[in-house]
């Protein structure tokens, strides 16, 4: 069975990116929006975790999570071929 929702330990180890920083990033530039628990505890979906992925991508290629967390998904993947065709 493929797992489709994941907890932020699951993010951190999937993404290379500290739990803190996912944190951060979401309440500072809305980056991801998990579901919640009835205890409050986040979930992710498969979109969240493809959106870090990608966000990782860039920010560890140089770009800052300002700019990044300022694009769209369409802008985001257009970044990443350019970033990938450059090299």
């Amino acid at each position: 069975m493929v797992k489709t929702h994941f907890g932020i330990k699951d993010l951190e180890n999937l993404s290379n990116v500290k739990a803190h920083t996912i944190r951060i990033w979401e309440k500072r530039y809305n980056l991801l929006e998990p579901d919640r628990t009835d205890t409050n505890i986040r979930k992710y979906d498969l979109q969240n975790l493809k959106k870090l992925l990608n966000v990782a991508y860039l920010y560890n290629a140089g770009y800052k999570i300002s700019k990044i967390a300022s694009l769209d998904s369409a802008q985001i993947q257009a970044l990443i071929k350019e970033n990938i065709n450059g090299l």
